[in-house]
């Protein structure tokens, strides 16, 4: 008897689990692996099945990236590289918030991810325009959707997990065509915040000049030459991105080019046991049935023209409350290669596109880590009442919540199936 309610208790424990660390604000990570093993003893689980759905191929992939990283960011490479690319612009400064964008979205795709990528460029994107007096909302605002849009290619966090989760379901191949709906998704939104600010009227008291800015070191150069040679082997020769990652850090340890006991505390050890350990409960709930639960009651909801807009809203509503790396993909992806077989016509690549995509529209909000970045960053720059921080976190969610309808909406025309010429 007990055995028929088991994907009705995993998927109220999946809800409890998130709500508690919403709620208590603890690594959802440790309590998730605590909870899978209560959960997976009673339904039967034996312990290696449990820990199975902790993937040691993307913890290592995730560590080595973000330990290299780590070292461009401590000796102070991507934050130089940063300002040496603004610094271009000059006195156009009307094209600050287009090179913000950019500039997020390629520090991101080539390895640090929407996080770490993130906390750098907001962080930076926030000194600029109180440096360059320019609106402080508005330039931290491209900043963070750059680094969202850029944030799942085959080197970032966000492609790896894809890959990872997509893997077993055997789905391959679709690299070129997350990254890119990911960052159409971003762009699309940065292109009405740009007109909704007025960025096109941009003017800088005091722009950036390349003349202020130091060179770049030796160690800053062999630092950047090695970020070249990642990108290359991985991307072009399809090298392990993880264990080159742990290779290339080797390097610049070995040349004095960083602290090495810095760049390892820089690493995010807490974000990645979050990512692993909420996959492992996923995959005991998955095990005792409630992914196949949830699966069955979407596509009771769903017809081939709405399945794709309804798991795009699913993972923007889920992703206000949640992490997109740690719950939302775990949890929905499997879903989506259900969904897919089901109706022969709805491609699980658009499928997942639209969810990662809608999923990283709703991360500006400020009960996200993106928008609390933007908020903390703006109090952090200079003095705020209750009153600022208020219509600030009210600002960010509405505009949170507008740039998901509008990923539905790209949704429900079909624009993530990118017309499929990259898959």
């Amino acid at each position: 008897m007990f055995q028929e309610y088991l994907p009705i208790i995993s998927l109220v424990v999946l809800a409890v689990v998130v709500a508690v660390g919403f709620i208590k604000k603890i690594n959802l990570g440790f309590f998730a692996l605590g909870i899978a093993f209560v959960l997976g003893t009673a339904g039967g689980l034996k312990a290696s099945q449990i820990t199975a759905g902790f993937s040691s191929s993307m913890f290592v992939t995730l560590v080595g990236v973000t330990f290299m990283f780590g070292m461009a960011s401590q000796n102070g490479t991507l934050e130089l590289f940063s300002k040496k690319v603004v610094a271009l612009v000059g006195r156009h400064t009307v094209l600050i918030p287009i090179l913000m964008f950019l500039l997020s979205a390629f520090i991101s795709a080539i390895g640090p991810g929407h996080i770490a990528a993130g906390i750098l460029m907001t962080t930076f994107a926030m000194y600029l325009a109180f440096e360059m007096n320019i609106n402080p909302m508005a330039t931290s605002l491209y900043a963070k959707l750059g680094a969202n849009a850029g944030c799942a290619s085959t080197l970032s966090i966000t492609g790896i997990l894809a890959a990872q989760l997509s893997a077993p379901m055997g789905y391959t191949g679709f690299g070129l065509h997350l990254f890119l709906s990911t960052l159409l998704s971003g762009f699309v939104f940065t292109v009405i915040v740009y007109i909704l600010y007025k960025g096109y009227k941009v003017k800088a008291d005091n722009p950036m000049k390349w003349s202020d800015i130091p060179k770049f070191n030796r160690d800053q150069r062999i630092t950047i030459c090695v970020i070249v040679v990642v990108v290359v082997c991985c991307i072009g020769f399809k090298l392990d991105t993880g264990l080159f990652a742990f290779l290339a850090a080797s390097v610049l340890i070995l040349t004095g080019c960083a602290d090495e006991k810095k760049a390892i505390k820089g690493i995010p050890w807490g974000t990645l046991v979050f990512i692993c350990g909420v996959g492992a409960l996923v995959n005991v709930i998955n095990k005792l049935g409630g992914i196949t639960l949830v699966s069955d009651y979407l596509k009771s909801l769903m017809s081939e023209s709405t399945a794709t807009p309804i798991m795009a809203a699913t993972s923007g509503i889920l992703s206000w409350v949640s992490s997109t790396t740690g719950v939302v993909m775990p949890a929905l992806l499997p879903i989506a290669g259900n969904v897919a077989q089901t109706f022969p016509s709805v491609s699980y690549v658009e499928l997942m596109s639209a969810i990662v995509a809608t999923s990283f529209a709703a991360a500006i909000s400020p009960l996200s880590t993106g928008g609390a970045i933007i908020m903390s960053s703006y109090s952090a720059s200079k003095e705020t009442t209750t009153e600022e921080m208020n219509n600030m976190f009210k600002t960010l969610f509405l505009l949170s919540v507008a740039n998901v309808l509008i990923n539905v909406l790209m949704a429900w025309l079909g624009v993530f199936n990118l017309g499929h010429l990259f898959y």
